[in-house]
């Protein structure tokens, strides 16, 4: 009778823990940092990966005719030229932190599809 407990408690517990990683595992979102992207350089080229850095001062370049915007990221000290094609991120300048979700090109450079921006710290409380 205790065993079928213990058997029963176990097969219970491992039905829990594979909701659990199921659920984490759609939800939680991994990044890489620029330097971390150079790093792994052409096993890379082609893979839909996201990139963390911060926005080089002077490096955006926004063409409202075509909807292209350049800007350049930096990390570690190195440096990843992102390419997008769409509407500007009205909150997108110079210095502030950014993840761009895209494709990692065999010429270096990264064509986003999407751009994620810090929330300005005019959001946070103040301490």
């Amino acid at each position: 009778m205790r065993k079928r407990y213990f058997v029963g408690g176990g097969i219970l517990a491992v039905a829990v823990g594979l909701l659990v990683y199921a659920s984490l595992g759609s939800a939680v979102s991994y990044y890489l940092t620029v330097s971390e992207l150079l790093d792994r350089g052409s096993e890379l080229y082609g893979e839909r990966v996201r990139v963390a850095g911060k926005v080089v001062d002077n490096s955006i370049e926004w063409d409202a005719d075509t909807l292209k915007l350049d800007f350049v990221i930096t990390e570690g000290g190195e440096d990843l030229l992102v390419v997008y094609e769409g509407a500007r991120p009205s909150g997108l300048k110079e210095d502030s932190n950014v993840l761009v979700e895209g494709e990692y090109r065999s010429d270096n450079t990264f064509q986003a599809s999407t751009i994620i921006l810090k929330c300005p710290s005019k959001y946070e409380p103040q301490e």
